[in-house]
């Protein structure tokens, strides 16, 4: 059968060696060394990916005389699960364990058993039984966890592939009241899937914020077809909700796009050996050369990585070659749709096939590249990388800019900037040489935490109210909440933040803040902090905490933390130095750039981290020098201020008395 179907392949590529093509329409190729003529597998590499287009329906391949040779793009098909639900669902509470019994009501071998409850928070250990006949059990495994605590939560059982008509699984309860469980999913044995490849990966940049750990993820191109996150760390014991994002900009604003999410840990329960979770599925095609990695901490402390690994999808280009030489594959013709083969006809034999394989040289630019002329496929201009001039002497704050190489910049503003900018941020800019430097106003939802020390400020006028002072480094924080921690473990108490300010009279008021009831007690699940939202912004940099006690001794008030918004400015720049950000003018209107028809560029491209310098010594002066640097305009304006000093101090000497 192969071999007519050889037979018949070798007779097609002789007819479509003719068909028309114009090379030089391909900005990419890579060398493809064949040494044997027949059939041919195509390894793409991530630099085949990384020029391609997103589903690689631009590549072609060429022979030795550069005429087209028909190939068939090989995507390996991805296992799909399949649940079912058991017949029979039976919960019985024996001594110290909760007993669930399951009638599967199916033949097929099983992959996993997943149990739901409405149950918000718990920790228990599970053993896991099938049987055929429901007398006579065997033992699959135990000590394996089911938890669900602080987002993360793990409620699937593996059954080994194994068929059962009953499955058991027993949790135990270890003193602590049953789980309410409510049903149960069976997840059916899907077929092997092909073996992953690794991709090159690294972690960028690692960034914490309130509660949660940040981390970029630079891969080794673009277009590349994700299976697999996998992590590496030695923490004893953990439980984390994983999220894995690309960045995209929808109707000019910038987001994140969950393209994965699941749950890492490390436990060991009842003596068992410590069971791990540390690889996080995936299936998507990466948009672009970079990933954010939402690790999600709570209260804990962010968890110590050493390191990530990614694996893809194999897919390969299959072709026919008639003869041994040097073929070429073509990448990243953004015209060129998906080639329609008669080859599709073979594509069974040919998958199942013995072939060659070639992995391609080194992508190299096409000679003569010339893309064909197409005005509704129009290039998008670069991102502009000036704008225009600006008199910056009602901008009374001024910080310079580090700025470690050229290229996209991801400035996030700290404090001190957050507190002295408008709350709509429209008097920001970016300065070099009095030019405005066009940026995009990113607002992710992530949050910066700051830890206050709580001073106990007794009231003697109230001595059943608790009072607490927190002083701020900055006055005017765009503070969004206040979180609580206490370690008394049982009481009651209504909370009020607030601040005080003046009237134009003098007079001294409260303005409250925020106001909420928080009830704790020692058990399992309850949490030890409280968050207030704040409704207004403050303006002071003081804010008082009060308790209100009743008949009860006060409570133990821990480190109180205060989150703020990340705000960021993306911009482009092609040097690194002369850059400044200026702010604080009340009535500036906001800036509109042209920057904003390429922001989808701008905003998903890899970005270095820019740091904001403290504050300049004259930065909150109107003078006249403000964002001039340098060259013959500054030092002719430096030498006329010396010259117009010197004539200023002659005329105000007195004359040398005359003589005779």
């Amino acid at each position: 059968m192969w071999k007519s179907a050889t037979t018949g392949l070798m007779l097609f590529s002789a007819v479509t060696a003719s068909a028309a093509l114009t090379p030089t329409e391909w900005p990419h190729r890579q060398s493809l060394p064949v040494t044997a003529p027949g059939l041919v597998r195509v390894n793409l590499t991530a630099a085949s990916f990384d020029a391609a287009g997103p589903q690689q329906e631009d590549l072609r391949i060429l022979d030795a005389n550069g005429r087209e040779v028909a190939s068939l793009l090989d995507r390996p098909p991805i296992p799909v699960a399949h649940t079912v639900r058991p017949v029979a669902f039976d919960v019985k509470l024996e001594s110290g364990a909760t007993l669930i019994t399951l009638t599967t009501g199916t033949k097929d071998a099983l992959a996993s058993v997943s149990l739901e409850t409405p149950h918000p928070f718990f920790l228990r250990a599970a053993r896991v039984e099938i049987s055929d006949d429901g007398a006579n059990w065997t033992t699959l495994d135990q000590g394996l966890p089911l938890f669900r605590q602080w987002g993360a939560e793990k409620l699937e059982l593996p059954l080994g592939n194994h068929p059962a008509a009953y499955v058991r699984v027993m949790v135990t309860d270890n003193r602590a009241p049953a789980l309410p469980f409510t049903g149960a999913w069976l997840r059916l044995a899907a077929a092997p899937a092909a073996a992953l490849v690794p991709v090159g990966a690294q972690i960028a940049s690692r960034d914490e914020f309130a509660g949660e750990t940040v981390l970029t993820i630079a891969l080794d191109g673009r277009h590349l077809p994700l299976a697999a996150l996998e992590f590496e760390t030695n923490e004893p014991l953990f439980m984390r909700r994983v999220t894995v994002t690309v960045r995209e900009v929808r109707d000019a604003v910038s987001g994140e796009r969950t393209v994965g999410a699941g749950t890492l840990y490390r436990v060991a329960l009842d003596g068992a050996p410590a069971r791990a979770q540390l690889e996080l599925p995936l299936d998507f095609t990466a948009p672009t050369r970079e990933l954010l990695v939402h690790i999600h901490n709570g209260d804990s402390p962010p968890l110590a990585l050493e390191a990530v690994r990614l694996k893809r999808w194999p897919v390969s280009l299959l072709f026919m070659a008639p003869a041994a030489g040097n073929y070429a594959l073509l990448t990243g013709n953004a015209q060129a749709g998906a080639p329609h083969y008669d080859l599709a006809g073979f594509a069974g034999d040919m998958r199942v096939a013995s072939a060659t394989r070639v992995v391609p040289g080194e992508l190299e630019p096409m000679p003569n590249y010339h893309p064909r002329e197409s005005l509704a496929e129009a290039p998008l201009p670069d991102v502009p990388l000036t704008g225009a001039p600006l008199n910056a002497k009602d901008w009374p704050a001024r910080r310079l800019i580090a700025i470690a190489r050229p290229g996209t910049q991801e400035l996030e503003l700290d404090l001190k900037a957050l507190a002295q900018s408008r709350p709509d941020f429209a008097d920001l800019r970016v300065m070099r040489e009095g030019n405005q430097i066009p940026y995009v106003l990113e607002l992710p939802a992530l949050a910066r935490s700051l830890s206050l020390a709580p001073v106990a400020t007794p009231d003697p006028k109230r001595p059943s109210v608790s009072v607490w002072q927190l002083r701020l480094p900055q006055a005017g924080p765009p503070l969004r909440r206040i979180v609580l921690a206490s370690t008394t473990p049982l009481f009651q108490r209504e909370f009020r933040l607030y601040e005080k300010l003046s009237t134009p009279e003098g007079r001294t008021y409260e303005a409250t803040l925020a106001a909420g009831s928080w009830s704790r007690t020692p058990e399992p699940g309850v949490p030890e902090t409280r968050v207030l939202e704040l409704m207004d912004r403050m303006r002071t940099d003081t804010l008082w905490i009060e308790a209100d006690n009743g008949d009860n001794p006060a409570i133990a008030l821990g480190t109180v933390q205060a989150v703020y918004p990340v705000v960021r400015l993306i911009f482009k720049v092609a040097e690194s130095d002369g850059f400044a950000l200026i702010y604080g003018n009340k009535a500036a209107n906001a800036p509109r750039y042209d920057l904003s028809l390429v922001a989808v560029k701008l905003l998903t491209s890899s970005r270095s981290v820019a740091k904001l310098a403290a504050g300049e010594p004259n930065a909150t002066g109107h003078h006249p020098f403000i964002g001039i640097k340098g060259g013959y305009i500054f030092w002719g304006a430096l030498a006329l201020v010396v010259i117009v000093l010197l004539v200023v101090v002659a005329r105000l000497l007195p004359k040398p008395p005359t003589i005779g």
